[in-house]
């Protein structure tokens, strides 16, 4: 809908415009003066609809209540962040902890139903938490259904509006005293085949910024050839003009343009009187920027659902999806190719070059990627029946489901050129086998459906079998049962026409086997409250302000699915070795359930095309779990109680330009939080979180959750550098809280222009603040690879201020590199590989342009092709940041939890790409 200036509201909407400018300004004041925001996680999921088809461009809307505002156009309003699933159904979204998210799947399928879910951050898990369904907010609709209206649908706007869904019904909308209703009409749709043909594809780009110097050669020349040797870095040997060499390596050789392709195939038929039938097949190549990245998956799909008598409905689904991947990013392998690319200044191809000496320790990248012997296939199948029977006076769903997984993974490396015909493999599968049901019923005490009692009951039987090569780790069988019951008081929009209040009171029972503790109570309690008035003339004043309760018991994963989740019994120095990877495996039932209590309340108000939201939250985690080294294996403990609270401010709007289509609706959205440690459970000071054993992120009580501790140097009582008789800074015996990775802010700006049938979005994000270790840079600069090294190593008579060995004020004078006196004496390599990571905590605030995206359609009405979606996307065009590293938010082999330490990390990737969605 667009919106105009008329001009006899002139002067209305300048004295609007004015109170607009007025009021953006005190929200970005109000943004930029805060202390402390919080961080922000990318939660990345697939919609499909109930007989488990992909939904393409469905709505992905982050609220902070579960009232929907617009039927027709999803758009940013309430300050709301929407994102659309591409052609598979997937989406990516940013969400800040205890947001929820709504899925709207108009216009693919007529919402009989919608979701809400809520995000729950969580250091334990990879993504950063975890979705719930709110059971409570899951509300069935008739043929008919009432939405708030929004203010996209404006009054006198031409009615009924008739959509067309993928199944080939018609719907019509109209308005009716600030309701948007919803019909069906009995008029058939465009065919009783319907075949949609999608096309993808994209290409990634490595988004290198590691500045590196290629001035000085690896080793030292000995009769005129280069010999490496362990005992000499590479890069502090003689310039590459006195060596005569022919080539220099350049690390960014190491990438390739990557790219995937995809097709899927899905077509729908339904006949009166036989129901209807959907089936699907999908195929995907992908190529990853590494060097022998390569993925095959493909997958099919067939579901029926046979036409009932009215308020009966049944649906079948069967599934099954297989991918085979070369290379996969798990464990240090694609780390160790990163750190040889960098690492060494001369690097020859080992397929045209093969007799070249090289380094027996830091082997050539391009020998690394030949001999790389990782391997991961997996299979995929899932089957589910459900059955819906509503009723005027109750409803009554169930579901069953069986799903059957086999994960194999053969995770294997040649280490070195010195160990050339020795290959090292760990063989790992994974065989899992879950069962499940549900059975939900609800009884309404009002015939409007809007008081009603709701039951639900869960039953999961889960088996697993994991086998592995190696001797520490047996072969093990898992077996999980678990039963939750639910009841409580539900009920929607009460109370008047213009003011109405929501409540839910559902508790619930947790028996489970994975616990001592078998039996666990939960509760989750929303009251909300929307009302509308006039203020000053100002016309009408949309409010609503909510509370919520949560209290859960968790349970702990019987299998972390991160494999590679901890390096923490290593040393630095054991990096570039191979690496087996560690389990995390559910031996032994746990002493207590996690147990979390949240608290939120907020408030938004909306006037027009104006819309400020805002929320406070706090949440508490009681015997929180941690894996601990126990026993030669890692287990889980209740070590850690921790909590967490901040608020989140929104700004929205929309404008239209006088007699024009053209629409743009920008939004600012921005998150701050605080949390720390409350009470460690075990006998440590400190509980790792990631990392290594010399740098790493930490639990200490106190402390701001995965606080970043290492090496220091010693300070005197006020603060003063510690200097030995060199005249160098000392390191401090015992490692130190060097910086908090937690940002002090995030603010997104998005943006959205549509004219006719074309849509532009772009989106900015900033993150202010926090902490990260630049590993990559101390490991560059102790082997002289960095640019940092190249220019300094030329300073003489510097100065470090601080006390030396006799208390005065330090004044001896050193040269940061004097070939006279040796390497290992130089600024950088005295300290050992190991370095000080003081030394490399850097800034990790960041401003990048996240995502761009160009859609139109294009309604032919041709014979055979109805329809064409097109789209053009762009991630990560941009960054800007003083970082020295490739990027910030990148983190320690890919895991969630180790975001803030950088050791070899992947570059950000530049994606350029497109789908097109063809409708017969």
């Amino acid at each position: 809908m667009c919106y105009g200036i008329l001009p006899p509201a002139a002067s209305l909407f300048k004295l609007l415009l004015k109170k607009m400018i007025k009021y953006t300004c005190l929200f970005l004041f109000v943004c930029t003066t805060q202390a402390l925001f919080g961080q922000v996680s990318h939660y990345e999921g697939k919609i499909t609809d109930a007989s488990g088809k992909p939904l393409k461009d469905a709505a992905v809307i982050r609220v902070s209540d579960k009232v929907l505002l617009s039927f027709y156009e999803p758009i940013n309003s309430r300050g709301r962040t929407v994102v659309h699933s591409d052609a598979k159904g997937v989406f990516g979204i940013n969400l800040n902890d205890r947001d929820k998210i709504q899925v709207w799947k108009y216009p693919v399928q007529l919402p009989t139903t919608y979701l809400l879910y809520e995000f729950r951050s969580d250091p334990f898990e990879k993504s950063g938490g975890y979705l719930v369904e709110l059971v409570a907010a899951k509300e069935q609709h008739t043929d008919v259904n009432l939405f708030p209206i929004d203010s996209s649908i404006t009054t006198g706007s031409p009615r009924p509006v008739v959509f067309r869904n993928n199944g080939g019904s018609y719907y019509s909308l109209e308005e009716k005293k600030n309701r948007v209703y919803i019909h069906q009409n009995p008029t058939p749709g465009y065919g009783l085949l319907d075949i949609n043909l999608t096309l993808g594809g994209l290409i990634s780009k490595a988004d290198d910024r590691v500045e590196l110097q290629t001035d000085y050669v690896q080793g030292h020349a000995v009769g005129g050839k280069l010999v490496a040797s362990n005992d000499v870095p590479y890069s502090w040997g003689p310039s590459a003009t006195q060596a005569g060499l022919p080539t220099v390596y350049n690390n960014k050789n190491i990438y390739r343009n990557g790219y995937q392709a995809s097709t899927t195939l899905d077509m729908t038929y339904k006949q009166d009187g036989l129901g209807k039938f959907y089936g699907e097949i999908e195929y995907t190549k992908k190529q990853g920027v590494f060097y022998l990245n390569k993925t095959n998956s493909w997958g099919a799909q067939l579901n029926y659902s046979p036409q009932l008598v009215a308020g009966h409905r049944l649906q079948v689904l069967n599934k099954f999806n297989q991918s085979d991947e070369k290379m996969p990013m798990i464990g240090n392998n694609y780390a160790n190719v990163l750190m040889g690319a960098y690492l060494s200044p001369i690097n020859f191809d080992a397929k045209s070059q093969p007799n070249v000496v090289i380094s027996d320790i830091y082997a050539n990248p391009w020998f690394l990627l030949q001999n790389n012997r990782d391997n991961q296939f997996n299979q995929k199948y899932l089957g589910t029946l459900k059955y819906d029977w509503d009723h005027s006076r109750f409803f009554l769903g169930a579901q069953l489901n069986y799903q059957y997984q086999q994960n194999t993974l053969d995770y294997g490396l040649v280490g070195n050129i010195a160990r050339g015909n020795q290959d090292i493999f760990v063989n790992r599968k994974l065989k899992t086998k879950l069962f499940d049901t549900n059975v939900q019923g609800k009884y309404y005490l009002a015939k409007d459906k809007k008081l009603y009692l709701q039951g639900n009951f869960w039953y999961k039987n889960q088996w697993m079998s994991l086998d592995r090569s190696v001797e520490a780790v047996a072969p093990v069988s898992l077996l999980h049962q678990s039963s939750e019951f639910q009841a409580g008081l539900v009920a929607k929009e009460f109370d008047g026409d213009n003011g109405n209040w929501t409540f839910d009171l559902l508790p619930s029972i947790l028996i489970s086997n994975k616990s001592k503790n078998k039996t666990a109570f939960n509760f989750v309690g929303q009251l909300e409250r929307r009302f509308d008035f006039d203020l000053f003339d100002w016309g009408n004043i949309i409010t609503n302000v909510w509370g919520q309760f949560n209290l859960s018991h968790l349970e702990p994963n019987q299998i972390n699915n991160d494999i590679q989740f901890s390096l923490m019994r290593y040393s630095i120095k054991d990096f570039q070795s191979f690496l087996p990877v560690d389990e995390l495996l559910l031996r032994d039932p746990v002493d207590k359930l996690q147990r979390k209590i949240n608290y939120e309340f907020g408030a938004s108000v909306k006037r027009q095309l104006l819309t400020l939201e805002g929320n406070f939250y706090q949440f508490y985690v009681k015997n929180g779990y941690v894996p601990l080294w126990q026993g030669n294996q890692y287990r889980l403990n209740n070590a850690v109680d921790y909590q967490q609270k901040g608020f989140r401010i929104a700004i929205s709007s929309h404008f239209g330009v006088f007699n024009s289509p053209l629409r743009w609706s920008p939004r600012l959205d921005f998150h701050r939080y605080v949390n720390k440690v409350d009470k460690i459970n075990v006998e440590s000071d400190r509980i790792q979180i990631a990392g290594m054993q010399e740098i790493s992120k930490n639990y200490v009580v106190g402390q701001p959750i995965g606080v970043i501790m290492g090496t220091a140097y010693e300070r005197t009582t006020d603060g003063q550098l510690q200097i030995d008789k060199d005249g160098y800074p000392i390191v401090a015996p015992e490692q130190k809280i060097l910086g908090n990775p937690n940002p002090d802010f995030a603010l997104i700006f998005g943006n959205a222009l549509q004219y006719r049938g074309i849509r532009f979005d772009f989106d900015l994000e900033w993150s202010k603040g926090g902490k990260v270790w630049n590993g990559t840079r101390q490991m560059l600069n102790y082997m002289g690879r960095s640019m940092e090294t190249s220019t300094e190593r030329l300073l003489k008579d510097q100065l470090f201020t601080g006390i030396d060995p006799q208390g005065n004020g330090n004044s001896k004078l050193v040269d940061y590199y004097n070939p006279t006196l040796g390497t290992e004496n130089n600024r950088w390599v005295r300290y050992g590989l190991l370095g000080v990571a003081e030394d490399v905590i850097e800034d990790a605030s960041y401003l990048r342009l996240s995502s761009v995206n160009l859609s139109r359609s294009f309604d032919l009405s041709w014979r055979y092709l109805k329809k064409i979606d097109l789209t053009l996307y762009a991630e990560n065009l941009m960054y800007w940041s003083k970082y020295k590293g490739n990027y910030p938010g990148a983190s320690l082999l890919g895991q969630r939890n180790a975001v803030g330490l950088d050791y070899f990390n992947s570059p950000l990737m530049k994606t350029f790409g497109f789908n097109v969605v063809l409708n017969f």
